[in-house]
């Protein structure tokens, strides 16, 4: 019940309140965050947590919260639908995407688009949303003038990737 208020919240904040996406963030500093502070929790859920992102600064535009919580979602999303005793790995890349794989069911075609729909679950989906979370994540990327898209991994999985429209290095 406190996670469904909690992204009601969200949901409302974001649909009231412009999101200032003017700063100077690190994609890695961020998720180098999320995989430090929810670790702890995938070790109980008996899956592991990966990070792969290049040394250095990666560089967007953005509301570092904001970015946090469309990672996040993804994270708690990819746990949701992989196996227990599988990995999850957040991905940053150079050019100012992260993306985050998971060892589940993957995601069929004619559900990529609906996924992202508020409140719409496919009806074999065994997990404790209401269906959110990727809402959540959409509302942000599009705040941020980028996208959310979701392929399939390699016959196993699911790999959803944000892509900022503007990137920036220094």
């Amino acid at each position: 019940m406190n996670r469904l208020v909690e992204q009601l919240l969200r949901v409302a904040r974001l649909d009231a309140i412009a999101l200032d996406v003017s700063k100077k963030v690190d994609l890695n500093v961020i998720a180098s965050s999320i995989v430090a502070s929810l670790a702890p929790w995938l070790i109980e859920q008996r899956r592991t947590l990966a990070l792969a992102a290049p040394n250095g600064p990666v560089y967007v535009e953005g509301n570092a919260d904001a970015i946090e919580d469309a990672i996040q979602n993804l994270v708690e999303n990819a746990v949701a639908y992989s196996p227990r005793g599988e990995e999850v790995t957040v991905g940053v890349l150079p050019d100012g995407r992260v993306s985050v794989s998971d060892c589940g069911p993957g995601v069929p075609i004619d559900r990529r688009e609906r996924i992202f729909d508020r409140f719409w679950r496919g009806r074999d989906v065994a997990t404790d949303g209401v269906g959110l979370g990727l809402a959540i994540v959409k509302t942000i990327m599009e705040a941020h003038r980028g996208t959310v898209e979701v392929r399939n991994n390699s016959g196993h999985g699911a790999i959803f990737t944000l892509t900022f429209a503007q990137s920036s290095r220094s």
